[in-house]
């Protein structure tokens, strides 16, 4: 089996070529597209021949991602949308159906990271990064998936993070959210499925890789004073990301066209070659790209059943 290669470029399997017109007829809505991932993502879509709404807090911040989504020749529309409210979002998103027609791809990439400890964050600090980072991907859920359900097709990508897969200081709130959000993929993936529309709604949780954007803030000067170590690490580490944003909007057009169907539900890291993944074939995919525990000795996480299984036996 061959193992993926990483990129932090655009590589030949997720090329814009490969998706010319395939996306012809569909809607796409991708929040948080003023800039960074959230824009790379919307030209993305747009090179796939759909048609764009763009959802950030004011139009006047998405001007420069409608004019280059509109050079790919798609209708493309900018909402000022809170993305946390949910009567808001029911209002922007009645206002898309009528401007471009139902949604048939949403990006949920809207978020941020404090880079704050949680005991230096007031409770509505911490608690308003969770309602960006993934209660806001949960209502345009509730936007979207009745109309999909009811057509019967469409396609959900939400952008997660490595921080939502391991234990990262200074961002408690960010990796929790991420954390949920990763699993919220593979519940609605699988009561889907359980609903009988297989592969025909397909969802798929993405880390967009190692990518310096404006989110990347600076270390605060309390925090640097405080944890000087770990603040350090973090320096170091943050050199090293240098993944373009293109990179995670490609894997986005990919999936979007529904060549990655395997990978549905699953949570994947854009820095691997999407192609070779997908190649490796639902077999060699099982009890990979996805959340999970492991117990000393081998024990299985069953919730309790095989001790219940052991009494039995006795």
């Amino acid at each position: 089996m061959s193992r993926p290669t990483l990129n932090t470029e655009v590589y030949a399997a997720i090329a814009p070529e490969n998706f010319k017109d395939s996306n012809v007829g569909k809607v796409a809505v991708v929040t948080g597209a003023a800039r960074g991932i959230g824009k790379a993502i919307a030209e993305a879509l747009a090179k796939t021949g759909a048609n764009i709404a763009i959802l950030d807090l004011d139009i006047e911040r998405q001007q420069q991602t409608k004019s280059d989504c509109e050079r790919h020749g798609v209708h493309t529309v900018a909402y000022a949308c809170d993305v946390t409210n949910f009567e808001v979002c029911e209002r922007v998103f009645k206002q898309i159906a009528e401007d471009l027609g139902p949604v048939d791809i949403l990006v949920n990439n809207a978020g941020r990271n404090s880079r704050l400890p949680m005991a230096m964050e007031a409770f509505d600090e911490f608690w308003g990064a969770i309602n960006l980072n993934l209660k806001a991907a949960m209502i345009c859920f509730w936007q979207v998936l009745p109309s999909m359900r009811e057509r019967g097709e469409g396609c959900i990508i939400n952008i997660a993070s490595r921080a939502g897969t391991v234990t990262t200081p200074f961002a408690g709130a960010y990796s929790i959210a991420k954390c949920g959000l990763i699993r919220a993929t593979a519940c609605w993936q699988a009561e889907l499925e359980l609903d009988g529309f297989g592969d025909k709604i397909h969802l798929y949780a993405l880390h967009p890789g190692a990518v310096r954007t404006d989110m990347i803030l600076p270390i605060a000067d309390k925090v640097r004073a405080k944890y000087p170590e770990i603040t350090e690490k973090w320096t170091t580490f943050q050199k090293a990301f240098r993944v373009l944003p293109e990179v995670c909007g490609q894997t986005c057009a990919y999936l979007s066209t529904g060549r990655g169907k395997i990978l549905r539900g699953k949570y994947f890291d854009c820095e691997q070659d999407i192609g070779i993944v997908v190649a490796a074939g639902g077999e060699a995919l099982k009890g990979l790209y996805d959340l999970k525990v492991d117990f000393l000795g081998g024990l299985p996480n069953d919730g309790g059943t095989a001790i219940a299984g052991m009494e039995q036996k006795q």
